[in-house]
């Protein structure tokens, strides 16, 4: 197997994890809301719930995208490999840019979330809350340090073969 198709099969593989978890983070909330029943839970399950949808539709996405962007660049790589060069490098440029706004994004509701755990003083809501922003956020951080990582090597194979 080729590198750009090792890539895009790492990346939608990660991607099938990242819907399962959002998946598992709903049916976990569900469970907090009607079976547990607690301030501190019922606060848990809605960034549980929230931050599980953008799981489901970033990791959908994704997944679906994958295969065809795989094609896509293997067409570069055979057929014109300057568009390698003119758009596959500066896509990916751009993704990885993106992945310093997520951590960013990611940091500041895990601190949020840890703000509002300890300081929550309304009978466990708010610090149920705040532990499930530190719970999905944390989980989105490591994913995306996942893929910035895979990432990096995936561009840095590109430059070195194509520009």
């Amino acid at each position: 197997m080729n590198k750009i198709n090792t890539y895009f099969l790492a990346e939608k593989q990660e991607s099938l994890v990242f819907m399962v978890v959002g998946a598992l983070a709903i049916i976990v909330s569900i469970y907090f809301w009607l079976v547990i029943n607690s301030r501190f839970y019922n606060g848990v399950g809605w960034p549980f719930l929230f931050i599980a949808l953008i799981q489901l539709t970033i990791g959908s996405l994704i997944y679906l995208r994958s295969p065809s962007d795989a094609k896509r660049v293997n067409t570069f790589a055979e057929n014109n490999p300057k568009n390698i060069r003119a758009l596959e490098i500066p896509r990916m440029e751009k993704v990885m840019r993106s992945f310093i706004v997520y951590r960013y994004a990611e940091t500041a509701l895990i601190l949020i979330g840890l703000y509002m755990f300890l300081t929550g003083f309304d009978g466990g809501f708010v610090k149920g809350l705040g532990i499930g922003l530190i719970i999905q956020s944390g989980l989105m951080l490591l994913a995306d340090a996942f893929a910035e990582h895979r990432g990096h090597w995936y561009l840095d194979f590109l430059k070195s073969n194509y520009s």
